[in-house]
Formats: structure tokens, C-alpha cells, sequence
């Protein structure tokens, strides 16, 4: 141990090995998760336009989208990375990494003699606990090139404070460049720019003792930036214009300060008051959550050894980080607290300035993009905060060091849920391709609830029809609704109402009598059900499914002619069909069709492999299919098998039994059978 000790002392670390050690810490907080990640909400119209509409009509959709200068960098990110997400990914790590290394070199330009400081507080702002979506890698590529922009920008104009004549020129024309395609790519670092001023401050009071003349200095600096974040904020307010009927990203605060500049003001002070509080400390209370920690999670125990390997490596980086002594007149003491605290305080401002904040969000999920800006000052600020309270250097260093590990810890958490519901959304495209290869156009989809994580309705719809691929359409042919949230007034479903959603430029309209019910619970090891009226004494749906049941239409559902349609290569890759869900969803499929023959070599096939069943109801396609071969004895033993599996299921092997009855040519064996099926599940009680 003491020669372990010793060996780690001797270590060195100079300030070129900083990107890589950066590089580590971004592989550790995201990069492990990347090959059980998917597409997810706002990642999935961007994939439908450029896969189904073709990449250019994504120029057409980010109008639609309050967002038309984007467009060039979602279109030449889909040429280069193509459709799979796992190029996503590595592509959106490699971005949050240079994200972090500039603003590393913003903290080694300001500061040059606090190489240590810096140095942490860029590892802080690389895995700072609040942006929950690194997981949109399409969604959010615009977030990670607008901050990798603005702080590249910054960079460049602190070196060319630093230097005179054709250099210092060159240098800020190539960061007003780059401002001006960040702030017109991606508006929401437009209120970070404000600390711009700041910055240039620190700069020039370090050599200039009078104010007049930093002053002066400061405004000469600054005025070519203010020109252009200027014209940007004219256009965005006055200049740009949405399309017809779309009121996204409307800037109603600015209007409010004409017209009632104090309300406008008073918002704009609680927003920044509230926000900057949520962004410094939401985050920590889920990294420190100790209601995550499960001992007999495999995923847990995978995410503390995780956790400890940063704690550790952190701590013996930071430790041996070679550092110079502060310099007497550098402006940090004033300079950085001022930096901290405009930058926690302007980051929201597009945000704020279209009337949204962060606490007063829905969902927190999407709204931790309002505070992306923040982690700027918010990093800086907790830093400051560990300074101040632990004045010895080596406890100082831990306790870094257990930021930077609580941070990936939160990150890792977050990932978890992600990944979750990428394997959902596969096995749930999947199964609902097998059950129905077609669907008529104009159906409406219903489930109870919303059956993916991180998705919404309208990602859903877009994924489904992308697994489709119906190609260039102008309005779609299928729509997802959970109807709790949407239509939750079944008798009006029942009867028949218009149905319509609009997102960007896809119109859907239907009617509630051209719908399918869906059920999908994994969770209770049960596949993709799509429901239909016998099932309305289905007892493992709730009395709402039941109720709407009976208006499914499984007649709109079309069996596939020729080759069986698959998910999309390139997307999904490669996908198993073997496995119990895809003998019971074609075993469903064939029971509408009445194809019997089929469901029997289904069901050879599938015990020939050793599968079976979790929930008897998915043994009722089979015990139909049977009966109607007239295999009584399989009727008989299938009957009995789904009914010990699963309790609760009376009700409906009752109504399989009583369709058989009626549908099936009479003779000794089958009566003999479902007279014994009926006595042992009680049937005439249920009736």
C-alpha cells in the first residue's frame, strides 16, 4: 500500500494532459451508456423528416419549428452521421467534450497562473448535475453546437485582447463569425453573451488603474459583439415572423416591456432569481438521492463501482495537477465571483423572454435545456462555494473530487431510464409491426396511458410511422393518443369524435371509430395486445380499456402480401424475431384472418424452440386456432394451463370457450370438452 502510495505521488500531470483527462471524465459520466441508447422525443421528428420526408425537408420542418437557421447543421449531420443511433451519440459526447475543453481554455485564457482552479472547474461544468438531455442526441446537437460556439467565441476574443495589429483583428472577426452562427443557429445562448462585458473588465483592469480608461477600453472591446447580438435580437423579435397558426418561441416579454415594463421587469428578476437557484441546486439533490441506491440492482452496483472509479481517478489527477502560485493582481478574488454570478443570471434570458421558466415546467425533464446556459456560472459558483467553506488543500481536493463523482453518478441515474426506454420502444415497434404489417391510413392508436419513457405522444406517432416507412407523406397516417391525457371522455370515443393533432407541418385527422387499442405492459411479461370488442371482459386492463375495447377496429389492420415487413435497418440495425411475443402477435394476426393451419405451425414452431406463455392470455389466439382444427385435447390443455398461470382470467377463456361454441362444427369431443372447460372455470357464474 505505502509503495501504491508512493507510486501515485510521483504522478505528474501537466496541463496538456487536461482534454484527455477531460475525454475520461465525459466517458465515464455518458460515454458507457451510449450502446443501449436510442432516439427519444424531440430526437424523433427530426429523424421522420430526414429518413421518411428525406434529409432537405428538414429545412421545411425547423421553420415550423421556430429554428430555420439550423437547418444546415441537422442536414449535414445526417449526411455524415446517417440514421444509426449509436453515430449520434459518440457525436454528441465528442461535442459536450470540445464543449468542455474550450470553456477549459476560456478559464486557462482569463486565469493563466490558476492552472489548478481552472482545471476543476471545467471538469464541474463537463458533468454538472442539471442538462438531463444528453441522451437527445439528435434533439439536442443544436444545444452542444451553440455552447461549443459561444465558448469558442469567448476564447477567441480574450486572445485578441491579448494581442495588437492584424492579429487582434483577425482573432475578432473569426469570433464574431462564430458568434453570429451560434446566436443564429442556436438562440439560447443569446443571454450568455452579456457576460461578455465582464470578462473584458477583468482583462482590463489588471493593467488599467482608472476607471474612465477600463471603461473605455471595455467598450471599444465589446461594441463589435454588441452590434451583432443587437441585429440578432431585432430579428428574432421584429424581423422574424412563425408560420401561419404557430405561436412557438413567440418573445411576449419583449412586447410586455413596452407596454407594462414594470410586470416584464418584476418577471424577468423572479425568473432569474428562481432559475439560477434551481440550476445550482435541483441537480445535487438527485445526485445525493439515496433512494436510488439498490443493492440488489445489478445496474446500481455497476453505477457505485462507476462512481468510485471517478472519485478516485479525480482525486489522484487533482492531487498531482501541476499548479503555479496565484499571482498578487490577477482579478480573481472580484473577478470570478462577478463572472459566477452574471452568467447563472443572463443564461435563461431567451428563455425568460418568451414568458418560460424552468420551475414553472411541466416536466423538468425537457425543461433542464432552459438551464444548459447556466452551468456556465453554475459550475464557477459551486466551485467558489467549496473554496470558501474548506480552506485546507487536500480536503479541498476531495471534496472536488466527490462533486465531480456525485455529478457522474446523477448523469449515469439519468441514463438508466433512457436506456430503458429505447429497449421498450424496439420491442414495442417490433411487436406492433408483427401484429399489424399494415394499417389502414386514418387510424388512430389508443392506450391508456403513455407507454414510452421520455417520449410523448407525438414522438411516438413519429416513431410508429417511421417504422413503416411509408416514405414522402403530407399528412400522416396514423396517430398515437393515450387517451387519459388527450381524450379521456370514452363515451364521446365510443360514439365517434373528429380527431386531430398537428405538430410542425403533420396535420393528422381521424375519427375515434377508426381506432386501435393497444395494451403494453413488459413490465408484467406480457407482449404488444391489441385489444378488440370480445375483450371488454378482459380483466387485466383497467375498466377504462375494457370500456373502449369495443370501438377497436382490428379490421384495420391489413396482412402483409409478399416479403414481411421489418423494422428499418438503418435505424434499428438488426432485430431478432425469435422469441414467444412473435408466435402470439402472428398467432393473432392469423386468428383475424381466420388462418387456423397457421397458428398451429406457429404453435409447433414455438415449443419446438422450448417458449411459452408468462400471461395466459396469450394463449387464447392457440386455444382458438385448435379448436377450430378440432384439437379438442390441445384446447383442453391449453385452457387449463392459461388458467393457472394467470388468475383473473375466467372471464375471458369463458368467451373464447362461447365462441367456439358458435363457430365451430358440433360433435361429442368438442361439447364433451367445453361443457368439462366451463365446469372447471366456473363459467356459468360469470356470465
Amino acid at each position: 500500500m505505502n509503495r501504491l502510495h508512493s507510486i501515485f505521488k510521483q504522478l505528474t500531470f501537466t496541463e496538456k494532459s487536461a482534454p484527455l483527462g477531460f475525454f475520461i471524465l465525459c466517458l465515464l459520466g455518458y460515454g458507457l451508456m451510449i450502446p443501449s441508447l436510442g432516439f427519444y422525443m424531440d430526437d424523433w421528428p427530426y429523424v421522420f423528416y430526414a429518413f421518411n420526408k428525406g434529409i432537405p425537408s428538414l429545412k421545411e420542418m425547423l421553420i415550423y419549428d421556430s429554428r430555420p437557421n439550423a437547418a444546415w447543421l441537422y442536414m449535414l449531420a445526417f449526411q455524415v452521421l446517417g440514421f444509426r443511433p449509436l453515430t449520434w451519440h459518440i457525436w454528441a459526447l465528442i461535442m459536450h467534450w470540445g464543449t468542455m475543453v474550450i470553456f477549459w481554455l476560456v478559464m486557462r485564457e482569463m486565469w493563466p497562473e490558476r492552472r489548478r482552479e481552472g482545471v476543476i472547474v471545467a471538469g464541474l461544468f463537463g458533468v454538472y448535475p442539471f442538462f438531463m438531455l444528453q441522451p437527445f442526441a439528435v434533439g439536442s446537437t443544436h444545444h452542444w453546437f451553440g455552447f461549443l460556439g459561444f465558448n469558442l467565441s469567448l476564447y477567441l476574443m480574450i486572445r485578441a485582447y491579448r494581442t495588437t495589429g492584424i492579429r487582434m483583428v483577425l482573432l475578432t472577426l473569426t469570433a464574431l463569425v462564430i458568434e453570429a452562427a451560434h446566436l443564429f443557429t442556436s438562440e439560447y445562448f443569446a443571454g450568455l453573451e452579456l457576460i461578455r462585458p465582464v470578462l473584458l473588465w477583468i482583462l482590463a483592469a489588471r493593467t488599467l488603474r482608472n476607471f474612465s480608461a477600463t471603461m473605455t477600453q471595455v467598450l471599444l472591446r465589446w461594441i463589435p459583439f454588441l452590434i451583432l447580438l443587437t441585429i440578432f435580437a431585432y430579428w428574432r423579435a421584429a424581423i422574424y415572423e412563425n408560420p401561419e397558426e404557430i405561436t412557438r418561441n413567440t418573445p411576449v416579454v419583449v412586447e410586455q416591456l413596452l407596454e407594462e415594463p414594470w410586470n416584464a421587469v418584476t418577471f424577468l428578476s423572479n425568473a432569474a432569481l428562481k432559475d439560477g437557484l434551481s440550476v445550482l441546486t435541483i441537480g445535487w439533490q438527485k445526485a445525493t438521492d439515496v433512494e436510488t441506491l439498490n443493492l440488489g440492482s445489478s445496474f446500481v452496483l455497476f453505477r457505485i463501482g462507476i462512481v468510485g472509479i471517478t472519485f478516485l481517478l479525480s482525486w489522484i489527477y487533482l492531487s498531482n495537477y501541476q499548479s503555479f502560485e496565484t499571482a498578487a493582481r490577477d482579478g480573481w478574488r472580484y473577478g470570478s465571483p462577478a463572472l459566477a454570478f452574471f452568467a447563472l443570471l443572463t443564461g435563461g434570458l431567451p428563455v425568460w423572454l418568451i414568458g418560460r421558466t424552468i420551475l414553472e415546467s411541466k416536466n423538468l425533464l425537457s425543461a433542464s435545456r432552459f438551464g444548459i446556459p447556466a452551468t456556465f456560472g453554475a459550475a464557477l459558483t459551486i466551485f467558489l462555494l467549496a473554496d470558501w467553506i474548506v480552506t485546507e488543500r487536500n480536503r479541498r481536493l476531495l471534496l472536488y473530487s466527490i462533486l465531480i463523482a456525485l455529478s457522474v453518478n446523477f448523469h449515469l441515474d439519468n441514463a438508466k431510464g433512457f436506456q430503458y426506454s429505447w429497449e421498450k420502444q424496439v420491442r414495442f415497434a417490433k411487436e406492433l409491426l408483427w401484429r399489424a404489417p399494415q394499417i389502414e391510413a386514418g387510424t388512430a392508436l389508443f392506450t391508456d396511458e403513455e407507454i414510452l419513457g421520455v417520449m410523448g405522444e407525438y414522438a411516438v406517432s413519429f416513431s410508429i410511422i417511421t417504422t413503416y416507412q411509408p416514405g414522402d407523406i403530407d399528412s400522416p397516417p396514423y396517430w398515437y393518443f393515450p387517451f387519459y391525457y388527450t381524450y379521456p371522455n370514452l363515451d364521446e370515443l365510443l360514439m365517434g369524435t373528429p380527431l386531430e393533432y398537428r405538430k410542425l407541418t403533420m396535420n393528422f385527422k381521424g375519427d375515434s371509430r377508426n381506432m386501435l387499442v393497444l395494451s403494453f405492459n413488459p413490465e408484467m411479461k406480457r407482449c404488444l395486445w391489441v385489444l378488440q370488442p370480445q375483450d371488454v371482459r378482459l380483466r387485466l386492463v383497467s375498466d377504462d380499456m375494457r370500456k373502449l375495447s369495443q370501438g377497436s377496429r382490428i379490421e384495420r389492420i391489413i396482412s402483409a402480401e409478399g416479403v414481411e415487413p421489418s423494422l428499418p435497418e438503418p435505424i434499428y440495425g438488426k432485430t431478432e424475431n425469435q422469441g414467444w411475443c412473435y408466435y402470439f402477435e402472428k398467432a393473432d394476426l392469423a386468428r383475424q384472418y381466420g388462418q387456423w393451419d397457421e397458428i398451429a405451425r406457429l404453435w409447433e414452431e414455438s415449443q419446438a424452440i422450448g417458449e411459452r406463455a408468462d400471461n395466459g392470455f396469450e394463449y387464447i389466439p392457440f386455444i382458438e386456432g385448435f379448436g377450430h382444427l378440432g384439437d379438442w385435447e390441445q384446447v383442453n390443455s391449453l385452457t387449463r394451463t392459461a388458467n393457472r398461470i394467470t388468475s383473473g382470467l375466467e372471464p375471458s377463456l369463458c368467451s373464447a370457450l362461447d365462441r367456439l361454441l358458435i363457430s365451430t362444427p358440433a360433435d361429442i369431443q368438442r361439447d364433451e370438452t367445453i361443457n368439462e372447460l366451463n365446469a372447471h372455470l366456473v363459467c356459468d357464474s360469470l356470465r
